[in-house]
């Protein structure tokens, strides 16, 4: 079971708040700070061809933030669209144990692999998606919302 509680449009500020309290960081992820909209456009957007019902977002004690994708890109891989620990948290293993909990969910529910994105310039994510065993599968560009162009490596881990 993924901890937290599911996100929905009512806790758009909360979100929001985790976002504007951690700018730098929120800006290596999508090339710039966060919109004041950023958390209301985040739950609106979803990947091409995936249902609304697909989408899970997380809120985890105002302490993290995890968007995973059932079925994408394909039946058996679960996508991990967003995690984000608050700066406060970072550091005490709870991106760890979000990993391995979300790697035990989506094996439970019949994935074989969990897909991630990391943007080339958070060395400090890539250190612990490789300590985790994840392996890089592609690199692409990526053009955020706010016209930024951004490296991402496509990294993948057999749950």
């Amino acid at each position: 079971m993924i901890p937290g509680r599911r996100v929905s449009e009512v806790d758009a500020p909360a979100v929001q708040a985790l976002f504007d309290d951690d700018p730098e960081t929120y800006a290596i992820l999508e090339g710039a700070p966060p919109r004041p909209d950023e958390a209301v456009q985040l739950m609106r957007e979803l990947p091409p061809g995936v249902t609304p019902e697909r989408r899970h977002m997380y809120l985890i004690d105002q302490l993290a933030l995890i968007d995973l994708v059932d079925g994408y890109p394909d039946a058996q891989t679960w996508f991990l669209g967003l995690i984000f620990v608050a700066r406060t948290a970072r550091g005490a293993g709870l991106g760890t144990q979000l990993i391995e909990t979300l790697c035990s969910h989506v094996r439970r529910s019949g994935g074989r692999a969990l897909r991630l994105g990391c943007a080339v310039g958070n060395p400090r994510a890539r250190s612990l998606y490789d300590r985790l065993g994840f392996l890089h599968v592609a690199r692409r560009t990526r053009t955020t919302p706010s016209g930024a162009t951004l490296e991402i490596d496509v990294l993948e881990r057999t749950v």
